[in-house]
């Protein structure tokens, strides 16, 4: 290759190297990131979405694509118009701060709803990681003349199965006409919609917490153990899964096992949804939720959250 041409690969290739690492780089700054010798979680710092949680031990990652990332959703429906969301993706962080190596806190103001224009609402999160357990502690400051009904949070845009060609993944509770008894619902490889074809927009299953106040989420050999932090709750608290873009049968329930159909992301959005009918003019504390990852099968999930709340029996 004549020398002159051999330069100028090579200038080429430095370049395209240089501008590689400077997007990568650029999206990692974006992030303020928790981690200890069990989980590895991150928030983009402009969004306040969480974009990456990792169980360590079991190299499982949990949320894997940034870009499918979701910080929150609320309801705040008008006098005139029920349908005003709040949704997570179209608010800007008013303040993201990492507070120590085990805390970030992430703040969104001034929220701006569907229908209703924007509001004169704040939700500050402090997010905790100690000992494999993570914390998810919010505020909702309601200045707005409106009644906030909902308040999605946490949310995970991306629960991922370890693996999509051979994992299979369930969701534990307690046994709603036993309550010393847990039973399964399997969400991945197939997932059943449990609400029918009308009312939702996608195949939804949603586990009541006033019933079973932990969820486990159960692969083979290891889990994550979600529940509330609480003996008791003030409000009723809903674990919802919806999988996207839908099913490649109704009649077989079988999720797409690629990452994108038709062009659209496959994934399986979660979140815990917390019916809070917060009057206007008031503040509220949320029920705190928490996440461990555990190594074993769904009793050890269970036991755990038994050790971790020992005022809930089930």
């Amino acid at each position: 290759m004549h020398a002159t041409k051999r330069t100028a690969l090579l200038f080429a290739l430095f370049f395209f190297s240089a501008g590689c690492l400077s997007v990568v780089s650029s999206a990692s700054a974006r992030e303020l990131t928790l981690e200890d010798p069990s989980l590895s979680v991150s928030f983009d710092s402009h969004s306040g979405a969480l974009t990456r949680l990792e169980d360590k031990a079991a190299r499982w990652t949990i949320e894997r694509r940034p870009k499918l990332g979701i910080s929150f959703r609320l309801f705040a429906p008008l006098p005139e118009r029920r349908w005003n969301p709040v949704f997570g993706p179209k608010q800007s962080v008013a303040e993201a701060k990492k507070i120590s190596d085990q805390e970030i806190r992430l703040q969104w103001r001034n929220l701006v709803s569907d229908s209703g224009g924007t509001l004169p609402m704040m939700l500050t999160s402090d997010i905790t990681l100690t000992n494999g357990e993570l914390r998810f502690n919010a505020t909702l400051e309601n200045d707005s003349p409106l009644t906030v009904e909902t308040i999605d949070y946490p949310y995970f845009g991306d629960f991922s199965a370890p693996s999509r060609a051979t994992t299979n993944m369930s969701v534990w509770m307690v046994k709603p006409t036993d309550p010393k008894a847990i039973f399964s619902d399997e969400i991945y490889q197939h997932f059943r919609n449990e609400k029918g074809y009308w009312g939702v927009f996608w195949p939804t299953k949603i586990p009541d917490a006033s019933r079973s106040p932990f969820c486990l989420i159960q692969s083979a050999g290891h889990g994550i153990c979600v529940g509330v932090d609480a003996a008791t709750s003030t409000y009723r608290v809903l674990y919802t899964f919806e999988q996207h873009p839908g099913l490649v049968s109704s009649i077989t329930s079988l999720v797409p096992q690629q990452d994108e159909i038709s062009g659209q992301p496959v994934h399986l959005e979660f979140r815990a949804c917390h019916f809070i009918f917060q009057k206007p003019h008031s503040t509220m504390t949320l029920t705190p939720i928490i996440l461990h990852c555990y190594q074993g099968n769904e009793h050890v999930g269970s036991d755990l959250y038994k050790k971790r709340r020992p005022a809930i029996s089930h």
